[in-house]
């Protein structure tokens, strides 16, 4: 009895239930994803491209756009062995091999501008989307893949200066917040060549007199020029210069206030641009916070090293030369001895003030007043809020393709999944303040599970509707343009 009270166990005792055929599905996301497609008749485009045999582009894209929102990432070895299960083929109403995505994949990439273009007019004549304020951004997307022709190192975003990237440009509409533009380019590219590249895919968009918002990575004289020549407006914020702290040393009494944060100077430039200087007195307050908290931080690292010092100790590595190679002789100086610690400390962020706390520039080549260009500018948040929507809800990173065309086409798939999500905040207002990475949670919910009966047969059954789902239950097509937001919905249920 004891030896058998001393055996390891071999097995777990778990319960599961008898095995069988039944196959269980996420369908939010494809629902969705199918719905938008169908509505926007990329699905028919999508098909244009097809090959004289193998499965339709337009459903591939469906799969990969939706499984892209679903698994956080495009997995195309999961989608391999998904895809080995005939009855998830048949709801994706897929017949060949799964490796033909791999080849889809590339054939979207080679067309990328071609789709992003069709979308593009797609809502400006359907969905009545007016293009009247774009952003524009810029971020990297760094590659686990050796650098060629367009993946490069450079300067990163995501804190990888390890890898090598790309470049990508993203265009949002201020209104309806949705994205209209998509450009791929080098990763040793600079923003302010990358400008030319994004602004030309939506020129052919733009309404006379459009304004164009973009941070002050992209602006040059050229890029500013480029807009004037198309007559369109712009608003752009620019580095603080010698002339600007010269006229604000000169004025320093005459600050306008906007609220009780925000003051402003205003400077007429040349070529008909206005030029505003702002004073953001909360962020002034936090710069000087942080400029305490350096100097109390660096004070008691000066103590610490002094009495290591005194104690003929060696200081820690981060204040000495640890390279086993290099004799290194160090001295310290403590110059503050004559003050106490908050004098030093007091002392030490006077040094830092550089007068410029608190202080940005905003120029634009437009009649507005400073409320509205600050306003206009603090709106491109919305640009930001897809970049993080893609790298944290959709996660279109760390990629792992090498040719061109796959990385234009593994881009593309993630730029459709936040197009289908945004299309989703644009038609129903109540979803607006949802973030992608919400919504696919959400969606994930929904799931089908297909019955196999032991002679075969097989029943559907849905479950874990959801409240996205539930609203989307029942809106018929066709329906008309809207011509404001929340005027259409999308048919999830054809």
């Amino acid at each position: 009895m004891s030896r058998r009270k001393g055996r390891k166990r071999s097995r777990i005792g778990a319960k599961i239930p008898e095995p069988n055929e039944n196959v269980t599905m996420t369908m939010g996301h494809k629902a969705i994803v199918d719905a938008v497609l169908t509505d926007t008749g990329l699905d028919v485009f999508l098909d244009g491209l097809k090959r004289t045999q193998g499965d339709s582009v337009g459903r591939e894209v469906a799969m990969l756009v939706s499984n892209s929102a679903e698994m956080t990432g495009i997995s195309v070895n999961r989608m391999d062995r998904m895809l080995e299960d005939p009855v998830i083929r048949k709801e994706y109403g897929l017949v060949s091999d799964a490796r033909s995505i791999y080849r889809t994949i590339e054939r979207i990439g080679r067309r990328s501008d071609d789709i992003v273009k069709f979308l593009g007019r797609v809502l400006k004549d359907r969905y009545g989307v007016g293009m009247e304020t774009v952003f524009l951004d810029w971020t990297s997307l760094y590659f686990e893949a050796p650098p060629n022709d367009v993946v490069r190192f450079g300067y990163s975003r995501d804190h990888r200066p390890d890898r090598p990237q790309v470049n990508v440009g993203l265009g949002i509409d201020k209104d309806s917040g949705m994205p209209v533009g998509l450009t791929v380019m080098p990763g040793n590219v600079l923003d302010v060549t990358h400008f030319k590249e994004t602004f030309d895919q939506i020129r052919h968009l733009l309404p006379e007199n459009a304004m164009i918002v973009f941070d002050n990575g992209a602006y040059s004289k050229e890029n500013s020029a480029l807009l004037d020549r198309e007559g369109f407006g712009f608003v752009t914020r620019l580095q603080l210069n010698n002339s600007d702290d010269s006229f604000v040393r000169k004025h320093t009494d005459d600050w306008v206030r906007l609220d009780d944060d925000i003051g402003y100077m205003r400077i007429d430039g040349s070529l008909g641009r206005t030029r505003y200087i702002y004073r953001s007195e909360k962020r002034r307050e936090e710069l000087f916070g942080g400029y305490r908290g350096k100097a109390e931080r660096d004070y008691d690292e000066m103590e610490e090293i002094r009495s290591a010092v005194e104690k003929k100790k060696k200081p820690r590595k981060k204040h000495r030369n640890s390279n086993c190679f290099v004799d290194t002789r160090l001295s310290y100086r403590f110059p503050l001895d004559t003050m106490t610690r908050s004098e030093a400390i007091e002392h030490a962020v006077k040094q830092m003030i550089s007068g410029r706390e608190g202080l940005f520039v905003l120029v634009t080549n437009r009649q507005l007043t400073a409320s509205e260009a600050l306003d206009m500018y603090r709106s491109r948040n919305a640009v930001e809020s897809a970049f993080r929507d893609l790298k944290h809800g959709i996660d279109w990173r760390p990629a792992r393709c090498t040719s061109p065309d796959a990385i234009k086409g593994r881009i593309l798939i993630s730029f459709l999944a936040l197009f289908c999500m945004s299309m989703l905040r644009f038609l129903y207002p109540e979803f607006r303040t949802k973030t992608a990475g919400s919504i696919s949670e959400e969606l994930g919910s929904f799931s089908l599970t297909v019955e196999v009966g032991k002679k075969g047969t097989r029943r559907r059954i849905w479950s874990n509707f959801t409240p996205i789902i539930r609203r989307l239950k029942g809106i018929k097509r066709p329906f008309p343009a809207p011509k404001a937001p929340g005027q259409a919905s999308i048919d999830v249920f054809g």
